[in-house]
């Protein structure tokens, strides 16, 4: 529900609810002024007919006050009079309709209270020869409940009219509210989804209300962050340049580096002797897989460098996935054996569909996920190679027996730098497993962890099925 419809229900309710009230208040005072003054009215009209028949009374010509109160009820619309002596006796009645006369009176009554359409009004009178009596003048109240009606129903009339107005008012002002608040949303949204092409929303009018100062905040805080998007842009820009020059000016060092103590060790193994050179081959091989593991790691700042600037894996052709890991493990066996590790496949039973993907990307996630296996197997372990199908597309599992990684730290283990067991985890900084992480999102599929079987980890990813176009 937009914000102008919403006002106009708001608005429309407040004046319903004062409209009706308004309009019962007044319908209560023309009620209650109505009934006074009628009541008014009726207690001249009794003073008066006990002035005209007062006189005739006491002297009692019954006949001629008779044909006093007959001609009274014809020209006043009295209902009817009655004279009654002091034992509550009637000593004489008169009224157009004889029905009337067998009716119970109330007098001191309220005429507001009256429920069968008269009003009776009593006052002492003198009667012959000295004695008292009363005087009762019953009043018709259907006049004046047909005017009370009649102005209940104008005033419904009137109420009615009253709050179509206020609907109208209502209608324009939400509208005029609305329009200027609902300016701003597709902006607001605009501003969220691509703040660098920000565009100020003009300025209108010369009262400065809230809606021209939220306006003016508005366009604020688009310009700031335009200005602070452009300018942290550009220093991330200038931040990775400066940091692929710095990685790409490593790599020519460290293969010097590498050259290098491959030849000293070819050199030195050949001129020592046997029992010198089995002194000095720990330390050549404790250089040469630090010089390694440097190396890879300067690859992986490169590649995942490199995977930041693309959106997609831009090299997409069909893949072999069973025949990678077959080739995986033909490349790393040698490396496991040197370490006293086995590394196998599983019996591929079946040809699996192919996905489609980068096949150099993807063979750089399999040879992490192994290498990383290789590293956290104590020497005599096994690192087991498996690939399978399932609803989701084809699945990769590199499971190896070492000590497994610590369930708290799955969670954050595909972030860059990550380290939460370092004696678990020498020489793994996180780039590794981030790369590997942001190729396969890339690639639309998913990458995680879990326990193997009987010990240790295992680690596995999933990528869709090429689909034929």
């Amino acid at each position: 529900m937009s914000l102008s419809v919403r006002l106009v229900l708001i608005f429309s309710l407040y004046g319903l609810i004062l409209t009706a009230g308004f309009q019962y208040l007044y319908v209560l005072s023309v009620k209650r002024e109505s009934f006074l003054l009628s009541e008014n009215m009726a207690r001249s009209e009794q003073e008066a007919v006990k002035v005209l028949i007062q006189k005739d009374v006491a002297s009692g010509h019954w006949s001629q006050v008779q044909k006093y109160l007959g001609d009274m009820i014809r020209q006043t619309g009295i209902a009817s009079i009655s004279i009654l002596d002091n034992q509550e006796k009637y000593l004489l009645r008169r009224s157009d309709e004889m029905g009337w006369l067998n009716r119970v009176p109330h007098p001191g009554l309220p005429m507001s209270k009256c429920s069968d359409g008269f009003y009776d009004l009593e006052s002492s009178f003198k009667l012959p020869k000295r004695h008292w009596g009363k005087l009762l003048v019953s009043f018709h109240t259907d006049s004046v409940e047909n005017s009370l009606r009649r102005i209940q129903a104008q005033a419904i009339g009137s109420g009615v009219m009253a709050f179509l107005a206020i609907i109208l008012i209502a209608w324009l002002m939400g509208t005029w509210f609305g329009f200027r608040l609902e300016r701003l949303v597709p902006r607001i949204e605009s501003l969220a989804n691509d703040p660098e092409n920000f565009k100020p929303i003009k300025m209108d009018g010369k009262i400065k209300d809230e809606a021209w100062r939220l306006t003016e905040a508005f366009n604020s805080l688009g310009s700031f962050l335009k200005k602070e998007i452009r300018r942290r842009g550009e220093l991330e820009t200038e931040k990775a340049e400066l940091a692929a020059m710095l990685v790409h000016d490593f790599k020519s060092p460290i293969t010097v580096i590498r050259a290098g103590i491959t030849f000293i060790n070819e050199e030195v193994s050949e001129k020592l002797p046997l029992k010198d050179w089995l002194t000095l081959e720990k330390t050549f091989k404790l250089v040469h897989s630090s010089m390694e593991r440097l190396h890879r790691m300067v690859e992986d700042v490169l590649q995942l460098a490199k995977m930041e600037e693309k959106s997609y894996a831009q090299d997409a052709s069909f893949v072999d996935l069973a025949a990678m890991i077959i080739s995986a493990q033909k490349d790393f066996d040698l490396v496991a054996k040197s370490r006293g590790q086995t590394i196998g496949v599983e019996p591929v039973l079946k040809t699996y569909p192919p996905v489609l993907g980068d096949p150099v990307l993807l063979r750089r996630v399999l040879d992490n996920l192994i290498y990383n296996a290789i590293e956290h197997t104590p020497q005599g372990g096994t690192i087991q190679l498996s690939i399978e199908k399932n609803h989701k597309g084809i699945r990769i599992n590199v499971a190896d027996s070492g000590p497994g990684i610590p369930k708290e730290a799955r969670k954050d283990i595909f972030k860059k730098f990550f380290q939460k067991d370092i004696k678990r985890h020498i020489g793994n900084v996180g780039l590794g497993l981030a790369l590997c992480e942001k190729v396969i999102s890339r690639h639309r599929g998913i990458i995680d962890i879990e326990d193997a079987k009987p010990h240790g980890a295992c680690f596995y990813f999933i990528l869709p099925e090429a689909r034929e176009e």
